[in-house]
């Protein structure tokens, strides 16, 4: 694979899990703990694995594999800012993309 399609495929990939992270959130909001976090990862995971056991040779095959690896990313993405800092302009003001 070519560096400029790895980077454009990337780009994709990253757009997609922005998409099921924003509409997770504003479905079911944020969580409320790392166990709960877990608790979301292992269940997509378990999803995951199943359609890749099972979904590539059913209806939906590679697509339910993609679409269930994106929602564990996704889930996995948003316990990873959970533990992430605040991001903070330089006079210490958080930084809000809606201001």
């Amino acid at each position: 694979m070519t560096q400029s399609l790895r980077h454009y495929m990337t780009a994709t990939i990253a757009g997609e899990i922005n998409q099921e992270i924003d509409q997770s959130e504003k479905h079911y909001g944020t969580f409320h703990s790392l166990h709960e976090g877990l608790s979301v990862l292992r269940g997509q995971y378990k999803e995951l694995e199943e359609a890749i056991f099972w979904g590539v040779t059913e209806t939906g095959g590679t697509k339910s594999v993609r679409s269930a690896a994106i929602h564990v990313a996704a889930v996995a993405t948003r316990i990873a800012m959970m533990l992430s800092p605040v991001p903070v302009e330089p006079h210490g003001i958080p930084w809000d993309d809606e201001t």
